[in-house]
């Protein structure tokens, strides 16, 4: 079929435009393609970058290691001197960026099934008496030294401490049993930092380690090698060494498990003797080199001096050691007075421990 010119030109037209917009069709679809892989690229991209930083957010930060060590050793019966010692460890690590959720990490170097151990702090420091579960003597880390003490319901915090403890023949034997049950107790329930001494007293006054014996009320101490002669001018409160010889002092013991062991076995041996005099077991414990933090002073009684001996500690004390002195009267509430005067003026505490092992706290005096 033929056709004019015209109409072959309108053919050409529409056919041209046919084919010229084909392309920009298949060019949209391309571009439409592309934009949606290249979305799922920097979405995966993102998604791995995040991943990433959530993993070193949780395996880098900054924790506490408390190290848990315990020691324990035996006896025939029962298990005694079980340490425990608690040190904080710093790890060094990079700083995270948010530790507020960082929790300590406890671990436990040497365990024992045999041992008991708590956590204290200042407000669990009232409230001991016999027998009572109060576990051991804290040692913290970062170089503190000393603990937590305790002696008949009177419990203390401090480097050195001075058991005093009568052992004159006025005591009965329940009392005595008693003495040495829960002096015992307390040695057991150091730390490890702590430094201790043990002082018995009659009429004459000797360390724990020393060795005494007593015939027709004389006194003799063998103090590291040296043997001293106690005798009475007319009474069991006027006690002197003979020869003029100076009282004797001694070096604080580490509260080890050795040590602690020996001790006990010198506690356990102690007998009761004749005379009752505060002054001299006082002055010797507070002779002590570096000066004692606490002392603890346990005794059965009054004595005819009692007064002249307060004041005379009162004075050493204030010039040499500024011991805080706890007074303990064993049931006996003649001595209430003096012994509540000695604690209250150098800053400790007063209690009686009453038939039956109950502790009665004396109020502590306003200054």
């Amino acid at each position: 079929m033929a056709l004019d010119i015209k109409g072959k030109k309108t053919i050409d037209v529409i056919v041209k435009g046919h084919y010229q917009q084909e392309p920009k069709v298949v060019s949209l679809k391309k571009s439409q393609s592309s934009k949606i892989l290249s979305f799922f690229i920097s979405l995966l991209f993102n998604a791995v970058f995040l991943l990433l930083l959530m993993m070193i957010s949780v395996t880098v930060f900054k924790q506490e290691v408390v190290e848990l060590v315990l020691e324990s050793g035996q006896t025939k019966n029962h298990v005694k001197n079980t340490k425990v010692r608690f040190q904080k460890v710093k790890q060094p690590k990079p700083k995270p960026a948010n530790t507020s959720s960082a929790t300590p990490v406890i671990s436990s170097v040497k365990s024992s099934n045999d041992a008991v151990f708590v956590l204290e702090n200042d407000s669990e420091i009232q409230g001991f008496g016999i027998g009572d579960g109060w576990g051991k003597g804290a040692s913290f880390g970062s170089g503190q030294k000393g603990g937590s003490i305790g002696f008949f319901g009177s419990r203390s915090v401090a480097e050195r401490a001075v058991f005093i403890v009568d052992v004159s023949a006025s005591l009965s034997n329940t009392q005595f049993s008693m003495i040495k049950k829960e002096l015992s107790k307390s040695l057991d329930r150091l730390a490890p930092s702590v430094e201790y001494q043990v002082i018995f007293f009659s009429g004459p006054a000797w360390f724990a380690s020393d060795d005494q014996s007593a015939k027709n009320k004389i006194h003799t101490i063998i103090h590291e090698g040296k043997e001293y002669i106690w005798n009475t001018q007319g009474g069991a409160n006027k006690y002197y060494i003979e020869s003029g010889e100076k009282l004797y002092t001694s070096s604080w013991l580490i509260a080890s498990q050795s040590n602690i062991k020996k001790t006990a076995r010198r506690i356990e041996s102690v007998k009761k003797s004749y005379g009752t005099d505060w002054r001299h077991p006082l002055k010797m414990a507070l002779a002590l080199k570096p000066s004692p933090d606490v002392v603890y002073f346990l005794t059965d009684g009054a004595v005819g001096n009692g007064k002249q001996a307060v004041d005379e500690i009162i004075k050493v004390n204030k010039r040499e050691a500024k011991a805080k002195i706890f007074t303990i009267s064993m049931m006996q509430p003649r001595a209430e007075d003096l012994l509540k005067e000695l604690a209250d003026r150098s800053g400790g505490e007063f209690s009686v421990v009453l038939e039956g092992g109950e502790i009665k706290k004396g109020k502590k005096k306003k200054r």
